[in-house]
């Protein structure tokens, strides 16, 4: 490349920069397009090109980037975290190739938001093996709250309820057993071990907090039904539905109890 050339290239990604700066991201990609026309193995461009087809939710053409960029460079784990964001079907392969990228780099203090995102969002997508690597690439260093929690979460979906309790109760701990919702995963925790008197010890502490939670009430009713008690279940159901009378699981729940009558 010649120095004119060079000198047009920085030129456009001068003004690709501008562009995104200005929120005129279609403009910044068509300045990236004229770059890899001259130079189509250009990585920035292809990176950039990649992004901001993403923030466009243009997929397919974000993946086409991506793609291109680690034919050229696979160690970088970004570009895989965001192929296993918008590819469904190989999710899971380009997240191991990234945790592998992770597992053999040192953790900075600049990736803390990166890793806490791609977390929750996992979790949220049902990849929960996913979620705990990242999860533990923040909780081996920083132990926050949210994260020890999101712990317990992973640990109580993947059926590992011992674990999760023993995140649970930690945090019960620190939160001076005022938080609902760690009381609440904690009954989840004991009624998914069959310890249901404990789950409705914890749910009982919860209602106390907060004695108008629709679901603290039908939680207990349906712990109740499940132990045989129709009664203590109707009771607690009905509590529900005085809160919330359109409260269609507690409505079912109460049809389905008195109709085995």
């Amino acid at each position: 490349m010649n120095a004119n050339n060079n000198k047009e290239e920085k030129d456009l990604f001068e003004l690709a920069e501008t562009c995104i700066k200005e929120n005129k991201f279609e403009d910044a990609e068509n300045y990236y397009k004229l770059i890899l026309d001259n130079e189509p193995e250009n990585l920035e461009a292809l990176y950039m090109s990649g992004f901001l087809c993403m923030k466009n939710n243009s997929y397919k053409n974000a993946l086409e980037y991506f793609n291109k960029f680690i034919n050229l460079n696979n160690d970088n784990p970004f570009v895989y975290e965001y192929m296993g964001m918008m590819d469904e079907t190989n999710r899971t392969e380009y997240f191991n190739k990234a945790i592998e990228i992770n597992d053999n780099i040192k953790i900075m203090k600049r990736d803390y938001s990166r890793y806490i995102y791609i977390a929750f969002k996992s979790y949220e997508m049902g990849e929960y093996d996913i979620s705990l690597n990242y999860t533990n690439y923040i909780y081996n260093v920083r132990q926050i709250n949210g994260i020890v929690n999101l712990l317990g979460c992973i640990y109580y979906r993947k059926g590992d309820y011992d674990r999760a309790l023993s995140l649970f109760h930690d945090l019960n701990f620190i939160y001076e057993k005022s938080n609902i919702y760690i009381l609440c995963n904690i009954s989840s925790c004991y009624r998914k071990k069959n310890s249901n008197n404990m789950a409705i010890r914890y749910l009982e502490k919860a209602k106390e907090i907060d004695d108008g939670n629709k679901l603290i009430y039908y939680n207990i009713g349906s712990i109740y039904f499940d132990m045989g008690n129709k009664k203590s279940a109707l009771e607690n159901i009905d509590k529900a539905l005085s809160i919330d009378g359109d409260y269609e699981e507690a409505i079912k729940l109460k049809e389905y109890i008195n109709n085995l009558d």
